[in-house]
């Protein structure tokens, strides 16, 4: 994995890795939320060898930074279409002329995005349980234990802002039990080691605010936007990847996703949750996301 970045017209800064062989064919990645580029590294702390399955599918994962998080500079006027400008601008830095996207839990509305905005460029749009749908009274009601870092960020996000300062910039000692954090034991099992959350703290929330907490705060409040567009209005194909076990994307986000888009592609995976549906079906997205 190499961090690299590129500077855009205004300005800014856009961050982003890369991973798997160089000459692999490019496929965008676009993290959760908070978090950062890194998050592909989680992958090698839970047994997975990222580098061998993108040498075997052919690929090189390129994971970009939205902006305020990682290497990439804050937009106070940053949205999910803003976003999808950003990366068509690293496209043609890198010579892209046409790809497919990933996208895992938050970033799931940005990889919607630029398929939207980018219709001839985007072959097809892969999205492991992400948001599909603006955070309304409806879905609001319907979140778990996560709902309460969503409103924070609506409500006060001044006061969240402080606090994830403080715990990016401090050393996790603690482990939480599985009912403090709604998750069923699917993902928690992943998460119920010290060494486990410290790993996902480095490369998601830490890396995510190293540069300040702004940028993830403001993300959070955008889920609750208009996206921008309709899904309705995108064009190719959308495979979409949910586990029934999942307490952070509910189901009215794969729901969606299948109602909705015009050329959806749904995979229901039963007994998986958030976490563990991106580290065991990893090799059967990326695989999907080659066929291009």
């Amino acid at each position: 994995m190499t961090s690299h970045t590129i500077t855009l017209p205004d300005g800014r800064l856009l961050g982003y890795a890369l991973y798997g062989p160089p000459h692999g064919r490019p496929v965008l990645y676009f993290h959760g939320t908070p978090s950062s580029r890194l998050e592909l590294l989680l992958l090698h702390h839970y047994g997975k060898d990222l580098e061998a399955l993108l040498l075997e599918a052919g690929l090189k994962l390129i994971a970009v930074d939205r902006p305020g998080m990682g290497l990439s500079t804050y937009d106070p006027h940053s949205n999910f279409l803003s976003f999808a400008t950003d990366v068509g601008v690293l496209m043609d830095k890198l010579g892209i002329t046409r790809t497919a996207v990933m996208g895992w839990s938050g970033g799931g509305p940005f990889t919607l995005a630029l398929a939207y905005k980018f219709p001839d460029r985007i072959s097809h749009d892969c999205i492991i349980c992400g948001f599909a749908r603006p955070f309304d009274e409806e879905v609001v009601r319907a979140m778990n234990t996560n709902v309460w870092y969503f409103r924070a960020a609506k409500y006060i996000p001044l006061l969240l802002r402080s606090g994830m300062f403080v715990v990016s910039r401090n050393r996790v000692n603690h482990t939480l039990p599985q009912k403090v954090t709604g998750l069923p034991y699917e993902d928690f099992q992943y998460l119920k080691r010290l060494r486990d959350l410290r790993v996902l703290a480095r490369v998601t929330l830490k890396e995510a605010c190293r540069f300040g907490t702004r940028g993830a705060v403001h993300e959070a409040r955008n889920y609750y936007k208009y996206f921008g567009f309709d899904l309705q209005q995108v064009q190719p194909p959308v495979h979409y990847w949910w586990g029934t076990k999942d307490k952070s994307v509910i189901e009215l986000h794969a729901l969606a996703v299948e109602q909705q888009v015009p050329n959806a592609r749904m995979h229901y995976r039963p007994g998986e949750g958030h976490l563990s549906i991106w580290v065991r079906y990893m090799k059967e997205v990326l695989q999907t996301a080659a066929s291009y």
